[in-house]
């Protein structure tokens, strides 16, 4: 099946009650997407108008982008990675060496900390999405179990043709397409969760330096002792686990176990276990089991409060504090810290 084939809303305007531009003026539209860090060109005046709608969730920007005439947006250099979905029309994105075109329902993307040149045919529209590098790697981090040591850098290809890819964008029309002005009053976690798909789905279709990573994470081919060591430590999230509690109820020695949780996981097993106690206290927060911030890092083996603070950002994007006032509003985690 080609992609190109099947934007089932290639011709609706997307994100309609989010208008950001209405414009036949280029100088209008353009001052207006300076405000937003975006320079922009036009070849025809006379033929220009250009609507763009903007929806702000938590932590991405959705953008969708109608042009009556060839356009041009400069991206410059900024810590965001930037998604571009080609609803109809023709497009094309340039950015160092890579120049890349594009046609109906084929998307490319941009990677953090690059310079980016976006043109856009006569009648084209486009859906954007913006993404900080710092939401990347948190989700990275949080799939994986451990923070890898270097940024993500895409490569601005992406596999039009592939199962992944037409699912992420399915999903990236799906929530754009449903998004109105009522949107705001949803509960602030239904957000998270949406956009976290939306992210999700990009790590795993896109091709990056960190793929890799991800690949493994998922690989079936696992060894049993991985899963009975793996298993151990789930069900023992409140104990005091060591690596050598893991190899010896695996049955295998720790260069071994260790060997097999790089290869087959992509992190230690010290990593799986910082990550799965880092989920039991994300469970007994959200729950309302615990009773103290202080109290679930010390049940959750770890000794320094401050640190599982910054461990727990890292790993879900928020920190304990606000996890535990997003599931019991009203209550103050600050006065139940003793």
């Amino acid at each position: 099946m080609k992609s190109k084939v099947v934007v089932s809303n290639s011709t609706q305007e997307l994100l309609q009650d989010f208008p950001l531009v209405r414009s036949r003026d280029p100088v209008e539209a353009r001052d207006i997407l300076r405000r937003y860090g975006v320079d922009m060109t036009t070849s025809k005046p006379s033929e220009f108008f250009m609507r763009t709608n903007l929806a702000e969730l938590p932590h991405i920007g959705l953008y969708f982008l109608h042009s009556s005439g060839a356009t041009r947006l400069l991206i410059p250099k900024r810590e965001i990675a930037l998604v571009q979905l080609c609803l109809e029309g023709n497009a094309q994105l340039s950015s160092g060496q890579h120049r890349v075109e594009l046609s109906q329902g084929e998307a490319c993307i941009c990677s953090p900390g690059t310079s980016a040149q976006l043109e856009f045919g006569r009648n084209s529209r486009q859906l954007l999405l913006r993404l900080p590098q710092r939401v990347l790697e948190r989700s990275i981090a949080s799939l994986l179990g451990f923070k890898p040591r270097q940024p993500i850098l895409f490569d601005p290809v992406i596999a039009n043709d592939q199962p992944r890819y037409l699912g992420f964008r399915d999903l990236t029309t799906l929530l754009a397409s449903r998004l109105d002005a009522k949107f705001s009053v949803w509960p602030r976690n239904v957000l998270l969760h949406l956009e976290q798909s939306c992210i999700t789905a990009l790590l795993y279709c896109s091709r990056h330096n960190l793929a890799h990573l991800l690949d493994t994470a998922v690989n079936d081919d696992v060894p049993r002792y991985v899963r009975t060591a793996e298993h151990y430590v789930d069900s023992r999230c409140d104990e005091d686990i060591s690596v050598e509690d893991m190899a010896r109820v695996a049955g295998v020695s720790i260069s071994t176990l260790t060997r097999a949780f790089l290869k087959h996981r992509g992190y230690s097993p010290s990593a799986y276990v910082k990550r799965a106690k880092l989920q039991h206290a994300k469970r007994l927060l959200e729950s309302g089991a615990a009773s103290t911030l202080i109290g679930v890092a010390l049940r959750c083996g770890f000794a320094n409060p401050s640190r599982f603070a910054q461990d727990y950002r890292d790993a879900f994007g928020e920190s304990p504090t606000e996890t535990l006032r997003r599931c019991r509003p009203g209550r103050d985690p600050d006065a139940q810290k003793h």
